[in-house]
């Protein structure tokens, strides 16, 4: 009896080594690809992108616990997990940059015009910007200034006619002219 309930709940110590570096492995890929194609997930949340997130959390979960899932690998799994999550809010911008893509803040739209190339740079297209746009209430693309997709995703709308300090757009690339 006591085996069967070790059979269910426990591990052995290469099924944990090999817990830890399957979690290990599927959270760096993870991030990376989220990091990568989550701009356009962001833009707008359709059927297939919710079955794609609901079937990679499948896989990945099913991957990281291994043949036989036990409730000593579902804890480990999700330590190290939590254990990655930790170290990267504790390394903010030290954060391995070879492994994340850096995002800038950057301009997509200046006084009501689309800039393509800037648009393209963010993964982002013109349908899924225009829905954002509604989503924050504009209703003529003449009555926007600047259009600014920021670093996490989230846009940031300056409507004409607003001042903006230079401090404010410091950083945002292409606020002086043409995306770079």
């Amino acid at each position: 009896m006591t085996e069967g309930l070790w059979n269910e709940l426990g591990i052995s110590l290469w099924q944990a080594v090999g817990i830890v570096i399957d979690a290990s492995v599927l959270f760096w890929v993870f991030t990376f690809l989220i990091s990568y194609f989550g701009q356009q997930m962001r833009a707008r949340v359709t059927i297939t992108s919710f079955a794609l997130m609901t079937v990679i959390g499948a896989v990945t979960a099913r991957s990281m616990l291994g043949a036989h899932p036990t409730m000593s690998a579902g804890i480990l799994v999700l330590a190290v997990l939590f254990l990655w999550e930790g170290l990267f809010r504790l390394m903010g911008e030290r954060a391995p940059r070879f492994l994340l893509p850096v995002r800038e803040p950057r301009v997509v739209l200046r006084d009501g015009v689309i800039d393509e190339m800037a648009l393209k740079k963010t993964h982002m297209r013109a349908q899924d910007l225009m829905v954002r746009l509604r989503h924050t209430g504009v209703t003529r693309l003449r009555d926007v200034a600047m259009v600014i997709v920021e670093a996490d995703g989230a846009i940031t709308v300056i409507r004409a006619g607003q001042d903006v300090d230079d401090q404010i757009v410091a950083d945002v690339v292409g606020v002086d002219g043409p995306s770079r």
